[in-house]
């Protein structure tokens, strides 16, 4: 019998050790991702202004099921040369998940309706003030998407995707905005890029389009004004 156990007791040492020594692993990968992305050329990590991605519903709730949870971040990695998007949640703890790639997509017929469909406004006198700072309406999303388009055209990325040098690494959203963005119904939601009103790439959230092509459906919203990192970047625990 104490054979028995001290059998057991061994090898569920090595299983702990050897988990221990994968976990590190895991992170080193992620952490080589990111700096990929840090000494990338922009245009060819993008691929083109057309680009974006899709996240599926289950990235979001997988993120919002930390414990504790208070943002979602949408991280910047480069794989192959080629831009991908983990989603990741967050809390005060400092724990942070393992995160879900979103799926990279062409959103040329999301932004095409996107234009078609400017001149639609969202009424937001229902929201909570922490949702309703981050709604995008739609002629303004229109300016955030050209302005996108714009910096390709006159080759300044760089400068763009970058605050004082050093490149956007990460977008913080709070989980109740997250939170909200499920409560669409929806299946997933469409990431497409922006520039802001200080001349800095950003995101942007559309929903996708239904059955009949149409775009901004009744209890859909655009969202934006997410937290960069830099320049401001608060590690999880802070």
């Amino acid at each position: 019998m104490k054979t028995i156990r001290l059998l057991f007791l061994v090898l569920l040492g090595l299983t702990v050790a050897c988990q221990q020594e994968e976990e590190p692993q895991n992170n080193v990968e992620l952490q080589d991702l990111t700096l990929n992305w840090k000494t990338a050329s922009p245009e060819e990590a993008f691929g083109t202004p057309k680009n974006g991605f899709n996240i599926p519903k289950d990235a979001l709730e997988k993120a919002l099921k930390l414990p504790e949870v208070s943002t979602v971040r949408f991280i910047l990695e480069v794989e192959n040369k080629q831009l991908q998007i983990r989603v990741a949640g967050t809390n005060p703890n400092g724990d942070i998940t393992k995160g879900v790639l979103a799926k990279p997509v062409s959103l040329q017929k999301v932004v095409n309706k996107l234009v078609a469909e400017k001149s639609k406004r969202f009424e937001t006198a229902t929201l909570s003030k922490a949702v309703a700072s981050h709604i995008l309406q739609p002629d303004e999303a229109v300016d955030f998407v050209s302005g996108w388009q714009q910096k390709w055209k006159s080759n300044a990325l760089r400068e763009a995707i970058a605050y004082d040098g050093e490149r956007i690494q990460y977008f913080s959203m709070p989980a109740a905005v997250a939170m909200h963005m499920l409560q669409s119904g929806s299946k997933s939601v469409n990431l497409v890029w922006g520039v802001n009103p200080k001349g800095k790439f950003t995101t942007v959230f559309l929903p996708e389009l239904d059955g009949k092509q149409n775009l901004l459906k009744t209890g859909t919203f655009i969202y934006e004004y997410l937290t960069p990192c830099p320049p401001t970047c608060v590690p999880p625990g802070d």
